[in-house]
């Protein structure tokens, strides 16, 4: 009997109507839109022995936060992969693994499936969280060669070459990477994996303004349901704070980003996206402002809390650090550093040595010992990738260790950094802040024009925002 294949010409131990099922909820979660529980479901009500089903709706509800449904799918799958091929089980022990909270038995069996199958794009996604969230200071150069490889096997695939563009962009050969994104978006369009790869090409170029029209016109085809769409909404979010629209930016954050507004959104995502928008908010008031008292802070903090209970996960656990530090929770923050040293004690490999870092020197920012911030950061600042992330979501830490020089009165500290920020392509943000600095050297006439440049760039910002009044009195 002849089998049916995968959307990558692999066989499935399943019937036709099953794995066409399979292939439409696979497609569904790749692509990051809506009807991934429904595709999935159907594959297992037409054949319930289906083991792959299993396993890739388990991972489905992990994502989704439901633990305890994630292992029971996962469980079930390993029962049923004793009827599959070998190649299904290895398949179904990696999402398994994953599922049940055992992903350090992972990377192993990944590099070995991924070596004899290399088109199993399901694995080569985990091979790509894995690393993503774990993979340590070589994590870029890694993604890039790992995709670079396996593109020959992948070929003219709009799935493989979404990711291709990102492990280039994360590398800024942003050349390569536009040119990749938009062969993806040019196979599937309604690809939200590929916009979220745009919207990190526009950003590495810093064309603000275009990675806002980009993606302010993208997202009108997108479902609001999708569970990418709140992430996909937080890029447009820092386009549009970078554009100076700060009004416009946290409107999205109500709408969209806070805890509590997607259901349908990841909680990694959903504590990470809303702590590090409106931390930034907070570094930006230099003169004050309310996004220190924001309402959400105490949401964000919580669902940190509820979903992620043993702190471990470097991802959440500075982002939480972020809500603690802005609610001035310094109970919370010792029981989170506490947490740490025993995930350290653990074998835990960043916990101790970056996370726990970042959280004293996030606490002290929030405290306004601006000084031990600044050194905090800038002993880990070349760690930094390992907490996880993109080079667009690391940027948070950064900015964090300007204004903390910059309020530490580190002056030729804080120019070397914005230096290399103005070298990489100016923005507004920044050259207020280079404005900023020249006046606390007296060079008054050179800050003029650096505000002048930064008024300029916003010309069409939030005239009330705290930021743009400072900079509107400082250009006076």
């Amino acid at each position: 009997m002849t089998l049916p294949n995968d959307a990558w010409g692999l066989p499935l131990t399943t019937s036709d109507k099953a794995a066409e099922a399979y292939r439409l909820g696979v497609d569904r979660m790749l692509s990051y839109t809506l009807g991934v529980e429904d595709a999935l479901g159907r594959a297992i009500e037409l054949d319930p022995g289906f083991a792959l089903a299993h396993a890739q709706l388990g991972l489905f509800y992990l994502f989704r936060g439901n633990g305890k449904r994630a292992a029971q799918l996962a469980n079930q799958a390993h029962e049923l992969a004793e009827r599959a091929s070998p190649r299904e089980q290895r398949h179904v022990a990696i999402l398994g693994a994953t599922a049940r909270g055992k992903a350090p038995q992972a990377p192993a069996l990944i590099e070995e499936h991924l070596g004899e199958t290399p088109r199993d794009a399901p694995i080569l996604m985990q091979w790509f969280g894995a690393n993503f969230y774990g993979g340590g200071v070589e994590k870029r150069e890694r993604m890039l060669d790992k995709f670079d490889s396996l593109a020959p096997a992948y070929g003219d695939d709009w799935w493989f070459l979404s990711w291709h563009a990102f492990a280039n962009h994360e590398m800024d050969q942003l050349e390569q990477a536009r040119e990749l994104v938009q062969r993806s978006l040019e196979l599937r369009r309604q690809n939200g994996q590929a916009a979220h790869a745009m919207s990190h090409v526009f950003f590495e170029e810093h064309d603000l303004t275009g990675g806002a029209g980009f993606l302010g016109d993208w997202l009108t085809e997108f479902p609001e349901r999708a569970g990418f769409y709140r992430h996909l909404t937080w890029h447009q979010a820092l386009f549009l704070l970078a554009n100076g629209k700060r009004s416009d930016a946290l409107a999205l954050h109500d709408e969209t980003i806070r805890p509590g507004a997607d259901e349908h959104g990841d909680a990694l995502g959903g504590v990470a996206d809303a702590a590090s928008l409106l931390w930034r908010c907070r570094l930006h008031d230099s003169v004050g402002g309310d996004a220190s008292d924001h309402p959400d802070w105490r949401a964000i903090a919580e669902l940190a809390d509820s979903a992620f209970p043993r702190p471990g996960t470097a991802w959440v656990d500075v982002h939480r650090a972020m809500a603690l530090a802005a609610l001035g929770d310094e109970v919370g923050l010792s029981n989170l550093l506490d947490g740490l040293n025993e995930a350290a004690e653990r074998g835990h490999t960043t916990a101790g040595t970056v996370v726990a870092p970042v959280v004293e020197a996030l606490s002290a920012f929030g405290q306004g010992d601006y000084e031990s911030a600044a050194s905090g950061l800038a002993e880990v600042r070349d760690l930094l990738v390992s907490l996880g992330g993109s080079n667009a979501q690391r940027d948070v830490f950064e900015e964090t260790l300007v204004e903390a020089r910059l309020r530490a009165g580190q002056t030729e500290e804080a120019m070397n950094l914005l230096r290399e920020r103005l070298d990489r392509g100016a923005t507004a943000r920044d050259l207020f802040r280079w404005g900023r600095l020249q006046t606390a050297k007296g060079e008054l006439e050179e800050a003029k024009a650096s505000f002048q440049r930064a008024r300029e760039l916003w010309a069409a910002g939030d005239t009330d925002a705290p930021e743009m009044r400072a900079l509107q009195e400082a250009a006076a």
